[in-house]
């Protein structure tokens, strides 16, 4: 007689897949897609041309290195990303699932793995400084690779011998890493934890010195404007696949009844750092992940925008921070404050730098989520009107320059918020 199975047997495979592994089946896909999109050889050359270009803002790995290009690019800073959790046994949490997101992310938009590297093991070195275990700077450590161009555009500017170049590059890199730790700290205190790209913020300031000294000694960062068009419908596949995966990935659940649930349990959460979803509601907050994609990607398309290196990482951003912060009821009011900036400010709708914010306004989220959906709609208003400016500031420098802008709008914002209620529990 054939011996019966437990009847938990069957769930054996999907407990032994972590987050760290669907990020990994979620790469394997960017790799098949890839591959339908270039051949290998038009890809090592594409990546050739990511690898040396300058990568400040706005410059799409897309139109530097096509789409495979772009692809692999990805994939290849997940894996890293990927590896660095693994070899700091950093086990996976919100924070961390966002963080790989939205290194992955931004790899169709300025990162790569030569202009993290330096960061990184600048980061490495401050944890060795503080006699920490680098666990307890891998989150930071990956998120600071939002100052990667300082490392790019200081390395293939023209501006300097290739020689010093290199090694210049590389120490900046380095010192960046080493400080950005207890600048972000400290940032974190100045807005309240209401803007959810915190390290954007305190990369904004970091580079807003670095352009202020590079000026200063007649070394300006020369603007860029680098942008994709014509792969809506390949792109459009791809991240509705990746994003019904992770919708999918929330069944792993063991309690499935509770996934719905859950959902409504998220939505009540103002969004304000630090709330970790995975923490709080496990699997389920992969299918919120899931939906925060799927509205990225279809508001881009509603809008007639194109899908291209600056759109995808502000779609994949949102899907990332699905699982930390964000969800449909906190960020639509704040993005609906920012289409109606777009609409009547003086570029076009459809322009990068408008895409850009009406899909990165979202780190205001908490505010709309505290306090309510009108407040949120002024955040996406505020932000819009002033990302383009104070990304002059740091001349492209910093990759998550909607993080700065949001740091200022949420500082200037919650306090009126906070008079305004004050005056009103008085009369």
């Amino acid at each position: 007689m054939q011996e019966r199975r437990p009847a938990h047997a069957h769930r054996h495979w999907r407990q032994r897949l972590n987050a760290y592994d669907l990020i990994l089946i979620s790469l394997g896909l960017f790799v098949v897609a890839a591959l339908i999109a270039d051949p290998p050889i038009a890809i090592l050359y594409g990546l050739w041309n990511i690898f040396t270009h300058t990568g400040h803002l706005l410059t799409d790995y897309v139109a530097v290195g096509g789409v495979g290009a772009a692809l692999i690019n990805a994939v290849i800073t997940g894996l890293c990303g990927v590896g660095l959790m693994h070899r700091s046994d950093a086990k996976p949490n919100g924070a961390i699932i966002m963080a790989l997101w939205l290194t992955i992310g931004f790899s169709f938009f300025g990162k790569n793995i030569f202009s993290m590297a330096p960061i990184l093991y600048g980061v490495w070195l401050y944890s060795r400084y503080q006699r920490e275990p680098f666990r307890n700077y891998a989150l930071v450590a990956l998120l600071s690779s939002t100052m990667c161009p300082i490392v790019s555009e200081f390395n293939y500017s023209g501006l300097f011998d290739p020689l010093f170049a290199f090694v210049g590059s590389g120490l900046l890199g380095i010192l960046v890493g080493f400080f950005i730790p207890i600048i972000s700290a400290a940032t974190n205190r100045v807005h309240g934890g209401y803007d959810l790209y915190n390290i954007g913020f305190a990369g904004g300031i970091i580079a807003m010195f670095i352009v202020a000294v590079r000026n200063s000694l007649g070394l300006p960062v020369a603007p860029t404007l680098e942008v994709s068009d014509g792969n809506n419908l390949f792109f459009a596949i791809l991240l509705y696949v990746l994003f019904a995966m992770w919708c999918g990935f929330s069944l792993f659940d063991e309690r499935r009844e509770t996934i719905l649930p859950d959902q409504k349990r998220i939505a009540g959460h103002s969004g304000r750092l630090v709330t970790d979803y995975f923490l709080l509601y496990k699997e389920s907050a992969f299918l919120n992940m899931g939906i925060m994609g799927i509205i990225g990607t279809t508001i881009t398309l509603v809008l007639g925008a194109p899908l291209n290196g600056v759109s995808i990482a502000g779609i994949i951003t949102m899907m990332g921070f699905g699982v930390f912060g964000k969800h449909p009821r906190n960020c639509l009011p704040v993005m609906a404050g920012a289409v109606l900036f777009a609409c009547v400010n003086q570029t076009p709708l459809t322009t990068p730098s408008n895409i850009a914010a009406i899909l990165f306004c979202t780190g205001l989220a908490p505010i709309s989520g505290q306090y309510g959906w009108a407040w949120g709609m002024l955040a996406g208003v505020l932000h819009t009107a002033i990302v383009a400016h104070v990304g002059q500031v740091t001349g492209g420098l910093n990759l998550y320059s909607n993080g700065f802008a949001a740091g200022f709008v949420a500082l200037v914002l919650v306090p009126v918020i906070l008079a305004f209620r004050r005056g009103k529990e008085e009369t």
